[in-house]
């Protein structure tokens, strides 16, 4: 696992979490309530799933109903090794009626020893005129269970408040078992094929997280928090953004107040919104990645904007025993809990990663 800079001073505190699927809970928050239409084409389904890929039980759907996959829609990727509930949606003719229950109960009976460990769980079911699409939920709730923790009380104190605020970066799992997706995706952009479109989005997404990275953890260890002119602030809770000519006391009492968040880029097919100093950092960094960014402009993928750092809400911590913690927190759409566990300390996982993310 790299180690990317953070913001708290560093510390002796370790530990685990993963140490099974069921101590690292997902709960989907989609922020707003599915219309439930009694005649709509599209079948709403709230899965609870473990030792399965969001892929995975999105194939198992579309095979279930005897439909292609990509009738089959959810809102992000869940981890494998974990207990995850989330929403699928799939569209049917308007007289299809499936009982989904009845099909849960058996949709893994014959699939063999490979899925022994899996389990899948239906615990909602409605009919809706609406597909589920990408990017559509707000949140997720996370409850990680970190055990062998070997500094309990430093580990407490770290958590004291609600003002523990972290690095942004995408999670490792991002990048595939020992970064492969970044060698895959380098392939790609030589002139490899890939045929699987899903494999191909996972491939293009990895790319530039891997930029992404690599600029925050720059600014990080140049800059820390400081601000810069020519900087590209998102509104809080929106993808809606503006540039600073310069960094003046309503800037900055608009970011120490949460109002705005600083952003870095998504490179894409687009010049960059920064200005001035930030620019120049910006373009700097990015130089580094030549293969990546000219891979991402042929592949047209769109630019976009992501918060530097991110702030945990609705923190929860349930002692266990002398040496584990229940932790739980929320997190925005698209943000990863490891990040925050690299920002208590050294927590492992002794379980690969298989390329999902929340």
């Amino acid at each position: 696992m790299i180690s990317w800079p953070q913001l708290q001073p560093s510390t002796t505190i370790s530990g685990i979490y993963k140490a099974q699927p069921s101590d690292f809970k997902v709960r989907e928050l989609l922020g707003f309530t599915p219309t439930s239409d009694a005649k709509g084409q599209h079948h709403w389904l709230y899965v609870r799933k473990t030792q399965l890929t969001t892929v995975q039980i999105a194939k198992l759907i579309a095979k279930l109903v005897e439909v292609p996959v990509r009738e089959v829609g959810y809102s992000g990727l869940k981890d494998k090794v974990a207990v995850t509930e989330q929403w699928f949606s799939v569209q049917l003719p308007a007289l299809a009626n499936p009982d989904w229950f009845a099909l849960f109960a058996t949709a893994l009976a014959n699939h063999g020893p490979h899925f022994a460990d899996a389990s899948i769980e239906l615990v909602e079911a409605l009919r809706s005129g609406k597909k589920l699409r990408r990017g559509s939920h707000k949140q997720n709730r996370f409850e990680i269970v970190l055990s062998a923790v070997t500094d309990m009380d430093a580990l407490l104190h770290r958590l004291q408040g609600t003002t523990l605020w972290v690095p942004n970066y995408y999670g490792e799992q991002r990048f595939g078992f020992g970064q492969d997706n970044i060698r895959q995706a380098e392939q790609m952009f030589a002139g490899k094929r890939i045929k699987d479109r899903n494999l191909r989005s996972i491939l293009l997404s990895s790319a530039r997280s891997w930029v992404f990275n690599h600029y925050l953890a720059e600014r990080m260890a140049l800059h820390r928090t400081d601000l810069i002119d020519g900087d590209v602030f998102l509104l809080a809770g929106s993808h809606s953004y503006f540039t600073a000519d310069g960094i003046d006391t309503v800037i900055k009492n608009r970011f120490d107040e949460g109002d705005i968040q600083v952003s870095g880029p998504l490179v894409g097919d687009g010049e960059s919104p920064a200005t001035a100093a930030s620019l120049a950092f910006e373009e700097q960094i990015v130089e580094r990645f030549p293969v990546l960014v000219r891979g991402l402009k042929a592949s047209r993928v769109k630019p976009e904007r992501r918060a530097l750092w991110l702030q945990p809400s609705d923190i929860q911590i349930t002692p266990v025993n002398a040496d584990s913690v229940c932790l739980a927190f929320t997190l925005p759409a698209g943000c990863f809990a490891t990040s925050v566990l690299q920002e208590l300390g050294d927590f492992q996982s002794p379980r690969r990663e298989h390329g999902e993310d929340s």
